[in-house]
């Protein structure tokens, strides 16, 4: 049994080695550290007690498993460091500075995006200031209003189409989806 094992991880290795390392480096991991991180994981899947013949897609296992042992590496790695004072562990404090140009960049922000709301349809500001102000649902913003279901579904997609295209043209690098988290405060 411990030859088959061997023989599977031999195979493993000459198949997904290369794989490995590449997943090791997509974390963040040098070339050098990667391949040892490779190397250090077969060894140990030789010393398991395993049966490889269980695994039915041994890409997937094997990714997955050196994934988990990345992650623990990480762990590790992180804890010796603060044992060893390397990492400061307080609480990283901004300088005033700092909170000022975020402050004004946040105002400029909110700025923009009240200028865009304010540049939709009557419709399209009140079924958005229903959903993001008040959070009601799609069929209580129907009830609310008047408007058939699919009506105020439509509104809101032009709506949030709409705010998206000046958005993005007025702040290119601004991810959408941060817009949500200002609204509230328009």
């Amino acid at each position: 049994m411990r030859s088959s094992l061997s023989q599977h991880v031999d195979n493993w290795y000459a198949l997904f080695h290369v794989h490995l390392i590449h997943v090791a480096t997509r974390w963040g991991y040098g070339e050098d550290e990667s391949r040892d991180l490779v190397q250090q994981f077969f060894l140990e899947l030789l010393q398991k007690n395993m049966e490889a013949a269980a695994v039915m897609e041994p890409k997937a296992y094997l990714t997955r498993a050196f994934t988990r042992k990345l992650i623990d590496h990480y762990r590790h790695t992180k804890h010796m460091q603060q044992k060893a004072g390397f990492i400061d562990t307080t609480a990283y404090e901004p300088s005033v500075l700092e909170s000022l140009v975020r402050t004004q960049a946040d105002e400029e922000l909110l700025a923009s995006i009240r200028t865009a709301y304010k540049r939709l349809p009557a419709r399209c500001q009140k079924v958005i200031r229903l959903k993001y102000y008040e959070g009601l649902t799609t069929e209580q913003i129907a009830e609310r209003t008047g408007l058939n279901t699919r009506t105020v579904y439509n509104n809101l997609y032009e709506g949030i189409k709409a705010l998206r295209i000046e958005l993005k043209r007025a702040h290119p690098r601004l991810k959408f989806a941060a817009v949500f988290s200002f609204l509230p405060l328009l």
